[in-house]
């Protein structure tokens, strides 16, 4: 058997274990997970609150759903209905791309100044309300 013969199934082998192993658990240690295969295997309870102030700081409740129809498509049926508490598997997602609603949300009123966002999460039913915060200044 040829030498090169052997060293193109290794290469194969020591990619296929560096894509499907330690990227992953990279992941998990160093990051928030999101090149893990978690696919699913845990959901908690969240809800979202968007507010826009204008210039003069008079405040305004913006329904996450009104956001989600702006943004469409997957991302605004994941954001969509989450006035109200909600289960599911998207927490932590939401929470990561919270500056970009504040910023879609910006767009839905013509006087906003600032819009913040406010994910409520809870891992279980019983454990406490973790809150992660966003804000956006308007254009």
């Amino acid at each position: 058997m040829r030498r090169g013969s052997l060293s193109i199934p290794r290469l194969r082998l020591v990619l296929a274990v560096v894509v499907a192993v330690l990227v992953p658990l990279a992941s998990r240690v160093f990051g928030n997970g999101s090149l893990a295969f978690t696919m699913f295997s845990r959901s908690e309870t969240y809800r979202v609150r968007v507010t826009t102030t204008d210039a003069r700081g008079t405040a305004r409740r913006v329904a996450p759903t009104a956001v989600a129809a702006a943004i469409g498509g997957t991302p605004g049926d994941i954001l969509a209905g989450t006035e109200q508490w909600r289960h599911g598997p998207f927490g932590s997602l939401l929470a990561d791309h919270l500056g970009e609603v504040a910023r879609i949300a910006c767009r839905l009123g013509a006087e906003s100044a600032r819009a913040d966002v406010v994910i409520e999460r809870r891992r279980t039913l019983d454990a406490p309300v973790e809150l992660v915060t966003a804000s956006a200044r308007c254009p």
